[in-house]
């Protein structure tokens, strides 16, 4: 089976490793020059794959355009006859094109699957891994409840008089109660109920009239950190924090109001050596890889037991959580965990450091990075001692992805659960090979729930 070129600036690397994981993810074959080792004859291995190539993916901008190298890919794709494909990220798209169709990203995003139908006519998408016959079917979370709006004035107003009324009534009744039963019935008739706000779980929250959320009585009293199969978790005290930003990606807006419950959440990712231990109870599944990836997964090797997990797709993930009597935290439950209640834009602030995480810190193309052990940027974590939740290696969380779903909500909502339907799972945190702008709080990412690969992992959370 052919495979996808794709022909870029390596000015432009940042997107086009986005383009290339959403290829992947549905299903494409996709060779990019950063493959080729040290010491290879690069031109030579560039021409091997493109004449080998099914499609040609030109990303256009001005970068590319000035670029000599992707000038003459372009040559060798036409007089190839291959089948090309253009991207317009930036500029003007160039005039071989003009008479051709291209899509437009200008605004950095990612192709519609319109482009992947044409390009699926002519390359086939290999076979998605599956999760084995026994992996649970695709879950389907509980509605989520919106909050009621706040009452009006006039609503208090008539609340607090009725109130006014049942405490004077209640004072004559405690004179005269043995005697007068039928004025105790009426007095329960009147008294006034303040409106509840129901969340997914089965504890109900009273609404203000400023729809201020306070947290329950219950954090006070649970211990800031527990143990959980030998996994260390970090208390998330129940409360209000805001969620999203409207300073940045569209999937990202608007920025909303989100309570929460009390939760759990580990403090950092699953190792290789607590997930061994789920593997050695024949209970879940040793890592695997959907991809091709020429890189370790560590697994089984003593000298990386720390290092974080990685080949797991949201299945094992799932079930791995499920053992522990744990579960995956919501994409809600994350970003709380990792910014906190001020709006932070990473984890230890609003201000971008690579002292403080494993990433792609100068967006080098020819940047060769990798995991790394699990705490090892302390001065990195989050307002509740959680770590590595910006860069090493990404989140799965429990929540299906849509990129509009943010919009679909109240202003404020009770411990949103993510869409009902969805063919994605959302990822969160960036890991070692991303930019600086994918390990925001806030970022929002996707992958396929049967996709494992190098650059994913996982933690748990649960209810106290």
């Amino acid at each position: 089976m052919g495979h996808v070129f794709i022909s870029y600036s390596h000015k432009d690397k940042t997107y086009v490793h986005q383009l290339q994981e959403a290829l992947l993810n549905n299903g494409f074959e996709v060779w990019i020059d950063d493959h080729i080792d040290y010491g290879d004859e690069w031109p030579k291995i560039i021409q091997k794959h493109l004449d080998a190539s099914d499609a040609f993916i030109v990303v256009m901008s001005k970068n590319s355009y000035e670029s000599d190298m992707v000038q003459n890919e372009v040559t060798r794709a036409r007089e190839k006859k291959k089948n090309i494909f253009p991207l317009l990220l930036n500029g003007d798209a160039w005039l071989i094109f003009q008479a051709k169709q291209y899509m437009d990203v200008t605004d950095e995003s990612l192709p519609s699957e319109k482009f992947y139908e044409r390009l699926a006519s002519v390359t086939p998408r290999k076979a998605k891994d599956v999760a084995p016959e026994a992996a649970p079917p695709t879950i389907e979370p509980p509605p989520k409840v919106e909050i009621a709006p706040a009452p009006s004035q006039k609503q208090i107003r008539r609340t607090q008089k009725s109130a006014q009324k049942n405490l004077a009534v209640a004072t004559i009744a405690s004179v005269l109660i043995g005697a007068i039963l039928w004025g105790a019935s009426i007095l329960f008739q009147l008294k006034p109920t303040a409106p509840q706000i129901t969340s997914t779980a089965t504890k109900t929250f009273t609404a203000t009239p400023s729809l201020t959320l306070a947290p329950t009585s219950a954090s006070t009293n649970l211990p800031t950190e527990t143990v959980n199969q030998n996994a260390q978790m970090a208390l998330v005290p129940a409360g209000n924090f805001i969620m999203g930003s409207d300073d940045h990606a569209p999937e990202e807006k608007p920025a909303h109001k989100v309570f929460l419950d009390n939760f759990y959440i580990d403090k950092n990712k699953i190792t290789n050596a607590l997930y061994k231990l789920c593997v050695d109870e024949k209970v879940c599944q040793p890592p695997k890889f959907s991809n091709s990836y020429l890189r370790p997964t560590y697994y089984g090797d003593a000298r990386y037991a720390y290092f974080p997990v990685m080949g797991v797709d949201w299945y094992m993930a799932k079930t791995y959580c499920k053992w522990r009597d744990a579960r995956l935290p919501t994409e809600a439950e994350w970003e709380k965990a990792a910014r906190g209640t001020d709006e932070r834009v990473y984890p230890w602030g609003n201000e971008i450091d690579q002292s403080r995480a494993n990433y792609n810190y100068n967006n080098d193309p020819n940047f060769v990075g990798d995991t790394s052990k699990v705490g090892s940027y302390p001065s990195g974590a989050s307002p509740y001692d959680v770590y590595d939740m910006a860069g090493n290696i990404w989140d799965w969380t429990a929540d299906m992805y849509a990129a509009n779903y943010y919009a679909t909500l109240p202003n404020i909502i009770a411990n949103p659960l993510g869409p009902d339907l969805g063919q994605y799972r959302v990822i969160r945190g960036g890991s070692w090979n991303s930019a600086a702008s994918s390990i925001r709080s806030s970022r929002r990412s996707w992958n396929d729930p049967s996709n494992a690969n190098v650059y994913i992992g996982f933690r748990c959370a649960k209810n106290p």
